[in-house]
């Protein structure tokens, strides 16, 4: 079972900063999860909100600042105000720290609210650039997106991220030739494990904090967690 860091260590240091992610390695994550947005000159930038406001010191959209604005914001966790390494990344750089390990990366393309022109192009062409095809799922709530993915690259791996029920959530992957779906923990159950199973569907479920769902999850047989606490679900899964 994938142990995927959500945004990085989350729990404890400052969600998706370099920080964060170095140290989701160190504590033994076997996959480490992002959010990728565009900005104004067209470059790639690792945080999940389309608004900084609630992790950085300022406010306003990702896309309409450029790159070199948005690394000047500040961390809004005052521990890690003046860190290096808590502005916001650009997925190049994140690359960088995967690189050398053998990371499972999955990437989610925000683009559920804005669909950053050429987003997944760009994001594939950097991955390929880096050589981690096979290291990288993309995921993302917009079944565009999805789709484009696959469009472009039939190869690239894919994960459908869903909130709600959706009745024929694998037929609609199946057709969109995703790889895997990405349910919030709410809505999985035996059957839905089965199903995505005899489909050759990976099912990876967020955002799994509770020890008590860490235990039942991997006894259900899913495929991977997203966790805030991947030093607690490395645990976990080691357990006898």
């Amino acid at each position: 079972m994938v142990n995927f860091a959500h945004r990085g260590d989350s729990i404890n240091y400052p969600e998706n900063t370099l920080l964060a992610f170095k140290e989701a390695i160190k504590a033994g994550a076997s996959g480490i999860e992002l959010d990728v947005h565009k900005t104004k000159d067209n470059k790639l930038v690792v945080i999940h909100d389309e608004d900084i406001e609630r992790t950085f010191l300022g406010r306003g959209l990702v896309k309409n600042f450029t790159l070199e604005e948005l690394k000047a914001f500040k961390c809004r966790r005052v521990l890690f105000r003046d860190n290096p390494e808590c502005h916001i990344p650009t997925l190049e750089e994140v690359l960088d720290i995967v690189k050398k390990s053998n990371i499972i990366l999955n990437i989610e393309l925000k683009t559920d609210e804005i669909h950053y022109e050429g987003i997944e192009e760009d994001v594939i062409n950097l991955i390929k650039k880096y050589a981690l095809n096979n290291n990288v799922l993309l995921s993302s709530f917009n079944l565009d997106s999805i789709r484009i993915c696959k469009e472009i690259d039939s190869n690239i791996k894919t994960g459908l991220l869903y909130y709600k029920t959706i009745e024929n959530i694998i037929e609609i992957a199946k057709a969109l030739k995703a790889d895997a779906i990405h349910p919030y923990l709410e809505l999985v159950n035996e059957e839905l494990i089965r199903e995505a199973h005899k489909f050759n569907l990976e099912l990876n479920i967020y955002t799994v904090n509770d020890p008590k769902y860490m235990r039942m999850f991997r006894n259900g047989g899913v495929d991977g967690l997203f966790t805030d606490d991947p030093k607690l679900l490395k645990e976990i899964i080691m357990e006898k």
